[in-house]
């Protein structure tokens, strides 16, 4: 029996946050030296009171996802991938699902990304959750054509 469980960051997990992470920015040609600080020092956004979830498939890991203040009233979701060969299968909704939930108990306002006009797919499942585009200003990210919000309260 398939089992999947979304779970908390823990450090023996490093490698494949990083992995699952630099594996679709370089399939897409998205990875910018930015992308970096988050995937070499999670520690320091978990310090700051970030969240950081992995998609387990069994034993694998074949997602994550990080959830990161912005500031009282906003979070804003970063580095969500999951693993070819397990796309399709309701892993990013999940993860982004949970991002949701979490914001939602820590009463939240709105959840904002970024993302890139290449990725339609996660576009899509995006605007199915209920995010909806806003202006493009002061992006973190070069290759950063897309951002959306989505209003909690």
């Amino acid at each position: 029996m398939n089992v999947l469980e979304i779970k908390k960051y823990e450090d023996k997990y490093h490698e494949q946050f990083k992995k699952i992470s630099l594996d679709w920015l370089h399939q897409h040609h998205l990875y910018e030296k930015g992308d970096d600080d988050l995937l070499d020092n999670p520690q320091k956004y978990l310090d700051q009171g970030s969240f950081i979830f992995l998609a387990h498939f069994n034993t694998e890991v074949v997602g994550t996802i990080s959830l990161v203040p912005v500031d009282t009233e906003t979070f804003e979701i970063l580095k969500l991938g999951v693993v070819d060969g397990f796309k399709g299968l309701g892993i990013g909704r999940k993860l982004m699902q949970i991002c949701i939930d979490i914001s939602i108990e820590k009463g939240i306002k709105r959840i904002t990304l970024e993302s890139s006009s290449k990725l339609e797919s996660a576009l899509k499942l995006y605007e199915k959750l209920g995010f909806n585009h806003i202006e493009v200003v002061d992006t973190h990210f070069e290759s950063a054509d897309v951002k959306m919000e989505l209003k909690l309260r």
